[in-house]
């Protein structure tokens, strides 16, 4: 079964770091390529993840951004910590400063909490190392989303084609019942044509079998018809295999419209023209949707 190369997945965890939440979007993409937005402290983390979208995803740019709402978390975020000894030269410089000015006062408590620099925030910087179990399963969880949303719009994209790999057999029949018929009309014109020019002369049956056999052989499209026919079989095959298909039913398609092209050439009858015109149409739309296969 295809997949599409477009998809959405989202997980959350409950971590003593918080609540996790990992949101990944995939579109389409020549090439793997993969971003990530990660909370500060996870980068460490980000060639495990990285190992963890490649499982599940082969084609195509993938965006994953996970965030943490610390407001669930039983880890303290900050704690506090004195600089005792910046604190001892900020009252010495204190003093110093009262001394030679003769100010009065006294220094005090509150004017050493009034430097941040004494008394900072720390950020506390936990080990993300540790919970790597739990963020691996809630990572692998959204990639299992993700795949879902791609298989989902991967069935649609199938049913898709194969109405049109439908209409393109049926309009290949046409042309295939059609091209033994041009060959009798252009007889019977040319005939009709000739006679009228020679208006009772002789007429040289020998020399219009090789002009009719010659104009039989130029726009003789058997040949591209068994190959259409063959790539349209193959197309089908493809849609139905496992794992990705994109860049050979891309190639198939490639294939089909140079033997449609041949025949579009070698065409002579209005008909076959048209259908010829309808057929590159088809192929056309398949190749649009056939870009959104992984």
């Amino acid at each position: 079964m295809i997949k599409s190369m477009t998809g959405y997945g989202v997980a959350e965890q409950e971590l003593p770091l918080g609540k996790v939440a990992v949101e990944m979007r995939s579109l389409n993409h020549k090439y793997l390529d993969i971003s990530l937005r990660l909370p500060r402290g996870f980068f460490t983390l980000e060639p495990k993840i990285r190992d963890i979208v490649k499982k599940g995803v082969s084609r195509g740019r993938v965006d994953l951004t996970m965030r943490i709402d610390p407001s669930a978390s039983t880890v303290p975020r900050y704690r506090l910590e004195a600089d005792t000894r910046l604190a001892e030269e900020y009252i010495h410089l204190l003093d110093s400063i009262k001394e030679k000015f003769g100010l009065k006062g006294e220094v005090t408590l509150d004017h050493i909490a009034a430097v941040r620099e004494i008394v900072p925030f720390l950020e506390v910087k936990e080990d993300t190392e540790l919970y790597w179990d739990e963020i691996a399963s809630v990572t692998e969880e959204a990639l299992q989303a993700l795949d879902d949303s791609r298989r989902k719009e991967g069935e649609a994209l199938e049913a898709d084609l194969m109405g049109r790999l439908e209409q393109s057999r049926r309009l290949m029949e046409e042309i295939k019942g059609k091209t033994p018929l041009v060959v009798d009309a252009y007889r019977e014109r040319l005939r009709e044509r000739v006679q009228a020019l020679l208006e009772g002369s002789d007429f040289d049956e020998r020399r219009f079998h090789q002009e009719v056999a010659y104009f039989a052989e130029r726009s003789d499209v058997s040949e591209e018809v068994i190959r259409m026919e063959s790539h349209l079989r193959q197309f089908e095959s493809k849609l139905a295999e496992e794992g990705p298909a994109g860049r050979g039913l891309d190639f198939i398609l490639q294939e089909m419209n140079r033997e449609v092209n041949t025949i579009g050439a070698k065409a002579t009858d209005i008909d076959i023209a048209h259908r010829v015109i309808e057929l590159k149409g088809e192929l056309e739309r398949m190749r649009e949707q056939v870009q959104n296969i992984e």
